[in-house]
């Protein structure tokens, strides 16, 4: 019997709906690559920046999971004078009195854990390569550890304490020790925190 004019064979009808489904494939498969390159440009982008070390330090080498404590070498400790607000000095009056204190930074590309505590904070004040005093002759019963987090890049800084211009001695490190030599005398502080000593030479005038 002949087919009636207008009327599609179901061959035909078939190799239409299989086309049909293969351009729907296609157009699927392109919307969802463009979707994902979307979704990963997105997160590249939104990606934060390290926070930039500060000029002269450089990130450190060695490997550390976030949140382990940092390693040893990789927290850059300065040791720093001035006066009682924080504010940087190098020559003091008579009647002023050096305060000092010390930054840490974290020179690791992750956050890492490190003590800070008072039980394992040293100061030296050296003239020369004599040592005139040292917080390690001062009262430090009761003093404890603090271990905290540092964040990759973020340097932090200490509260500043007052040195009273005095030498320390087996008997102490308070205003009650002898004075020390002014009139244009030249001095220089240390730092050590938890076993990292400062590597700056930090110098200051005592008139």
């Amino acid at each position: 019997m002949s087919q009636t004019r207008g009327t599609l064979s179901p061959a035909v009808y078939r190799r239409r709906r299989i086309a049909t489904a293969l351009i729907l494939a296609v157009l699927v498969g392109l919307v969802w690559a463009g979707v994902n390159a979307v979704g990963s440009w997105i997160g590249a982008s939104s990606t934060p920046e390290p926070t930039p070390l500060p000029e002269g330090l450089n990130e450190s080498s060695v490997v550390v999971e976030a949140g382990e404590p940092c390693p040893p070498g990789t927290v850059s400790v300065m040791a720093q004078v001035g006066d009682s607000q924080g504010a940087l000095m190098n020559k003091f009056s008579a009647d002023q009195t050096p305060h000092i204190w010390f930054t840490l930074t974290n020179t690791n590309s992750v956050d890492c854990k490190f003590n800070v505590g008072a039980k394992v904070q040293y100061f030296t004040i050296k003239s020369g390569d004599q040592q005139i005093w040292t917080s390690r002759q001062c009262d430090r019963e009761g003093l404890t550890d603090s271990e905290v987090l540092l964040k990759a890049g973020q340097t932090s800084t200490s509260p500043v304490q007052p040195w009273e211009k005095v030498a320390s001695s087996s008997t102490g490190c308070g205003p009650e020790q002898e004075a020390v030599v002014t009139g244009g005398a030249s001095y220089h502080v240390e730092a050590e925190v938890n076993g990292e000593l400062s590597n700056n030479d930090q110098q200051f005038v005592l008139d």
